[in-house]
């Protein structure tokens, strides 16, 4: 076994009706070729993400509950990823003009409802800038503005590159410590990606 004992966390799965490869036999996380520089203090937990992703909308309000339960041991930061989608590389420069706003608060669960309980369509940035000014206390000018900023263009390259560093072949998929990716099918689903992720954390705290 590679760092953590695998085996009893394939029999806890398995008690748990996880189905899937046994993790003895498939590493639920890898390790990264160049690891990636982080904030240091508390372990940083990078989530890949997109809105448009229904997994990720699934795997939102349980990383929320997840980050709340472990608290100042670990710093979650989003990473909008695109895979070359002209519709998600609008979305994560919707997520970065948010952030450029300070309006995430209030925007990030609310525009994952938007498109996937209620239905509702982002082809534009028009869409976008309507929807924050509906939701949040921002001027449909701003979040134009914001959109259309070198600061937001930077923030989606740096984003790009994160996702290639990170070899990130899907949604969602967490990343610990700059060091590691977690398999979500070898972690035997999402709720399994965070026990690996928290095991993960503990290794890094206490290094």
């Amino acid at each position: 076994m590679h760092r953590l004992n695998w085996i009893l966390v394939a029999g806890l799965l398995a008690l748990c009706g996880v189905a899937g490869p046994v993790l003895a036999q498939d590493q639920p996380y890898r390790e990264l070729d160049s690891p990636q520089s982080t904030g240091g203090g508390a372990v940083e937990v990078r989530e890949f993400f997109s809105y448009g992703c229904p997994h990720c909308h699934d795997f939102e309000p349980r990383l929320s509950a997840w980050a709340e339960s472990m608290g100042d041991r670990i710093d979650v930061v989003h990473t909008p990823v695109t895979f070359g989608r002209d519709s998600w590389a609008l979305l994560a420069r919707a997520y970065y003009a948010a952030e450029a706003l300070d309006i995430l608060g209030t925007t990030h669960t609310a525009t994952f409802e938007a498109i996937h309980e209620q239905g509702r369509q982002f082809s534009d940035a028009d869409d976008v800038a309507a929807f924050y000014a509906e939701i949040a206390e921002v001027s449909e000018q701003a979040v134009l503005d914001a959109l259309a900023s070198f600061e937001v263009d930077a923030s989606a390259r740096r984003a790009e590159r994160m996702v290639s560093a990170y070899g990130v072949p899907g949604t969602p998929a967490v990343g610990v410590a700059g060091r590691y990716l977690i398999d979500v099918r070898a972690a035997g689903g999402q709720a399994g990606m965070l026990d690996v992720a928290e095991q993960l954390v503990a290794e890094e705290s206490s290094r």
